[in-house]
């Protein structure tokens, strides 16, 4: 694996969402450099990439059943900030000492998160005491969350809608910051990736291409070559 030069990443561990790939396409729109691997192959990413931040995406899973996925224990071991998104909230949870149920009402669709406490995630939103809108979409729920951590926010449905461990930067959302039902989402995760996780925002598409171009040129010399290229989150 050949990262950009000279730009930090966030590795994405997909846990099957459907709306993964607007993760990435979030953080690319911030100038963030970032790559998705499936929670099989994530402990081999985190390895290769080195991280400046994690993010455990949502999925379909129920944290609570038997062989459901789970995060490397590496991630919560590498030092660096961790936002777990839905199931990606539910599976930090339960690694580190929580506990989530189901058979619950699910929750699905526009919800309004009380903000409860100050925290770097939601910088520039809505105030302690006030409501921020965000977009729900889960059956299970977290009754007990790890020693640790604060509740930020929490919605009617959600006790625990927002989470942080500000001293391990560890941080857990019950909503989707990254679909546009979510209307600040964006300014979330670039709360998490540029505020919290230090990132500089100095990546860009164009000059991934350029990067990419003189690799492939060093690498293939006058040798000729044929590419198959298929469309993307860019």
């Amino acid at each position: 694996m050949t990262l950009p030069h000279d730009h930090r990443s966030v590795l994405i561990v997909d846990f099957g969402s459907q709306v993964t790939q607007l993760i990435a396409r979030r953080l690319r729109e911030a100038s963030v450099y970032c790559e998705i691997h499936p929670f099989q192959k994530a402990e081999q990413a985190l390895a290769a990439m080195k991280p400046a931040a994690v993010i455990l995406s949502g999925g379909p899973e129920s944290v609570h059943e038997e062989g459901s996925p789970r995060a490397p224990q590496a991630v919560f071991e590498a030092g660096v900030p961790v936002l777990g998104i839905c199931y990606g909230e539910m599976t930090l949870c339960e690694q580190l000492g929580g506990k989530v149920e189901g058979g619950h009402t699910r929750e699905f669709g526009r919800a309004a998160i009380t903000v409860q406490k100050d925290s770097p995630l939601l910088a520039g939103l809505a105030p302690v005491g006030e409501d921020e809108e965000v977009w729900m979409s889960h059956g299970d729920k977290i009754v007990a969350i790890p020693e640790g951590f604060d509740v930020v926010a929490s919605s009617e449905g959600s006790p625990y809608a927002v989470i942080a461990d500000e001293t391990r930067r560890f941080y857990g959302v019950q909503f989707h910051p990254e679909v546009m039902h979510t209307p600040r989402g964006h300014q979330m995760l670039k709360n998490f990736t540029h505020g919290i996780a230090g990132l500089k925002g100095d990546w860009t598409m164009a000059a991934y291409r350029d990067e990419k171009i003189a690799q492939i040129r060093e690498q293939v010399g006058d040798a000729k070559v044929i590419c198959g290229l298929s469309g993307g989150v860019d």
